[in-house]
């Protein structure tokens, strides 16, 4: 998610085998708030070849609205799919529009009023209904969590609500443990909660660092449920979404819902054109996501912040504290960012910022809050490729410029991306090529020569671009270093977000003989699951429940990697091996044990 709900996954937040109600079709909104919508609705846009064909504007189409639509002129056509933007100042729209088509199928352009699936940017709605539960007390945020389910195993005695509120509970990651079944997921609390009670011990000791995962918002939407005999989607509506008047907002409950105004999501095909992103999982990611919005509504929501119409002032500045660590640092999320409830907090450009952005299927969404200039922008996408966050910066840049700083980001990428490629022969890459590992991080990245071009080969293989000394240009905004050129010993990965170190590994390349000690059957009891290694063709190839998970590539001496998932197979004094660790981000130390 994402960023976010990168999850494979949706969840009803019931715990009962039966479908939580279909949400009905509300009834048709007041008049003054008809009249909000449609008072100073202006339709523009002249039908320009390849162009979207006129939508819906709200607010005036000045300069800087005229900048902010170049920002997304890429998806401005009727055969790509968008965006939607929402600028909003002292709590009402400024600017609003869409850009690209809601459906491709049906020809429906994107419009302020598009309701797309917003991803983790619904955790502070989760967030809201459980402090409005403390505020009545229901409950603490001090409490543990095993006081409300007391299945979860006996480590979770040490994490508190706040912790599950705030990424820094060390709760592995529902969707990356699932991904390890092979089996289809039915999205409902059933099974989720059975995953996530069953892992074992947790990625760190609980407020030792922040790490992003959504269990914790799943085992929230859960407790709203045992506390209050309501889904999260019937206690936000009641609670939330009816009293603000947000008739477009939803906690979606079923994925065969009807979504009046709702977007389809896509994601580029191979070769050109769109296929469809959507998810076929029965249930929503209750907690972790699954609200649907539009922008136009998105921005009652954002002035709640302000006059506390639902929750109070109280609850607010809760959700926007940032959280402390055990050693009393904040839970640092990115630069100048730290984790809050729900909510991410810090600075950009010098001015005090609140932000989430949101992942899930086809859908990107993105949101800047500005609270000194009452200001904000959110940026809902129905493509994986569209970069919300980015888009979002950019705007809030034109309509902040005057009171930002300088955008050391934009200047720093537009360098790089502006630096000039450097003569190097093929023997000069060849002391660069091998396998790079981040133990902390339980990340492994391979450079590898391809005739005469180098290439990073992550989750995703992309040209390096030489720059020289040891610097190379990879993809869009990021730098690669090498310590030494001739004889590297490090690598250092360097984004606007983040610079990562990675140390040189042992390369290894395994026979089809070699290979075959590892194949055989392995057991992991926390997610109920066995993996059968076997060679085939020459390689390594790991199956769940009959299910073909991928190849294992050898990386180092007992390491090997599956997409973004790095395996340490583990050995007795005699040197048999008796198992692996399994590190995938958000999920660490999860062990299989060898059966066969």
């Amino acid at each position: 998610m994402p960023s976010d709900c990168d999850g494979v996954v949706q969840l009803s937040d019931q715990v009962q085998n039966d479908r939580s109600p279909l949400i009905a079709v509300r009834s048709p909104p007041s008049e003054a708030i008809s009249m909000r919508r449609h008072a100073i609705v202006a339709i523009a846009l002249l039908a320009a070849s390849g162009t979207a064909s006129a939508q819906d504007i709200i607010g005036v189409r000045d300069a800087r609205a005229l900048r902010a639509d170049s920002v997304f002129q890429r998806f401005d056509r009727t055969d790509s799919p968008g965006c939607s933007l929402g600028v909003y100042q002292d709590g009402k729209i400024l600017y609003a529009r869409g850009y690209g088509m809601a459906s491709l199928e049906h020809g429906v352009a994107l419009s302020p009023r598009s309701v797309l699936d917003v991803g983790s940017i619904s955790k502070q709605f989760t967030a809201m209904s459980m402090l409005m539960l403390q505020k009545e007390g229901k409950l603490s945020l001090d409490d543990p969590i095993r006081k409300y389910i007391p299945e979860l195993p006996p480590y979770a005695d040490k994490i508190t609500l706040r912790r599950a509120l705030s990424q820094t509970s060390g709760l592995r990651d529902l969707y990356v443990m699932m991904a390890q079944t092979g089996r289809t997921f039915a999205g409902d609390t059933i099974d989720a909660l059975r995953v996530i009670t069953h892992s074992a011990e947790p990625n760190y000791m609980p407020g030792a660092r922040y790490l992003y995962t959504n269990s914790g918002w799943i085992l929230a939407a859960q407790i709203v449920y045992r506390l209050t005999g309501k889904t999260l989607a019937q206690f936000a509506e009641e609670r939330i979404f009816g009293p603000l008047g947000m008739h477009d907002t939803r906690y979606l409950a079923d994925v065969t819902t009807i979504i009046p105004n709702g977007a389809e999501g896509y994601a580029p095909r191979p070769g050109g054109g769109f296929r469809i992103a959507s998810s076929a999982y029965d249930g929503a990611i209750m907690g972790a996501g699954a609200v649907h919005t539009s922008v136009e509504d998105f921005g009652v929501w954002l002035n709640n912040y302000d006059v506390a119409t639902v929750g109070s002032r109280d609850i607010i500045e809760t959700m926007t504290t940032p959280t402390k660590l055990n050693d009393g640092s904040p839970a640092t999320s990115g630069p100048n960012m730290a984790y809050a409830v729900g909510l991410t907090v810090g600075t950009l450009r010098g001015l005090r910022v609140v932000a989430h952005g949101g992942s899930w299927a086809g859908y990107r969404g993105h949101f800047l809050r500005f609270p000194d200039q009452h200001f904000a922008v959110a940026t809902f996408c129905n493509l994986t490729t569209s970069g919300p966050d980015s888009l979002a910066r950019k705007v809030a840049g034109i309509y902040l410029a005057d009171k930002m700083q300088p955008d050391s980001d934009a200047m720093w990428i537009a360098s790089l991306d502006g630096a000039q490629p450097a003569a190097l022969p093929a023997s000069g890459f060849r002391a660069l090529t091998g396998v790079w590992r981040n133990v902390e991080r339980g990340e492994v990245r391979r450079t590898r020569l391809v005739g005469d071009t180098l290439f990073s080969v992550g989750a995703e293989r992309t040209r390096m671009v030489p720059l020289g000394e040891g610097r190379f240009r990879v993809g869009n905004g990021t730098e690669v270093r090498f310590d030494n050129p001739e004889a590297p010993s490090r690598m250092v990965v360097r984004t606007t977000a983040e610079t990562v170190t990675f140390a040189r590994a042992d390369s290894v390349g395994l026979t089809p003989p070699q290979l075959a000690e590892y194949a055989g059957d392995y057991r992991s009891d926390e997610v109920e699951t066995t993996h059968t290694w076997k060679v085939e063709k020459g390689q390594l190839v790991v199956y769940a429940n009959d299910r073909r998970l991928g190849v294992l590539e050898p990386s180092y001496k007992d390491g090997f990697t599956r997409a973004s998932t790095v395996v340490d197979v583990q050995r007795d004094a005699k040197g048999r091996i008796t198992g692996y660790l399994v590190e995938s981000g958000r999920v660490r130390h999860l062990r299989f044990t060898r059966v066969r």
